[in-house]
């Protein structure tokens, strides 16, 4: 039987699957996506897409995995009628300081991420104050 996940069990799940993404703990961010979780993220180099747990928890490891240093500055998990939004915004290290930014709405049942449709800002280059 499948179950809706109530609003404070989805707010978990997207808490959970933000501090995942910040500890680079890629095992641990596939358990909360579902076997079949239909995947759709664009970011600055196209449209990315996946139909499993493995492929989709692939993209986001490809897309922090290489960094020296990941910094979560800010996140924000809260319902939106019946999807998660879920928002995110890192510093990262690896040949400069970039900040990166996603926006992502999920269906979540059972405990697990059903649908994840995900924007992403791209790595920005930091630049220093000018004051």
């Amino acid at each position: 039987m499948t179950t809706v996940a109530t609003t404070h069990d989805s707010i978990a799940i997207g808490r959970r699957f933000v501090d995942a993404i910040a500890h680079r703990a890629w095992d641990e961010l596939a358990t909360y996506l579902d076997d079949a979780v239909q995947f759709r993220g664009l970011t600055g180099k196209g449209l990315f897409s996946a139909d499993d747990r493995a492929s989709a928890a692939s993209h986001l490891k490809t897309w922090f995995g290489w960094l020296d240093q990941l910094t979560l500055l800010s996140s924000e998990v809260q319902p939106m009628h019946d999807r998660l939004h879920i928002s995110y915004r890192f510093r990262a290290h690896k040949d400069q300081w970039y900040l990166i930014e996603q926006q992502a709405y999920c269906s979540v049942e059972d405990g697990q991420i059903k649908q994840i449709y995900l924007v992403c800002s791209g790595f920005r280059p930091e630049i220093a104050s000018l004051n």
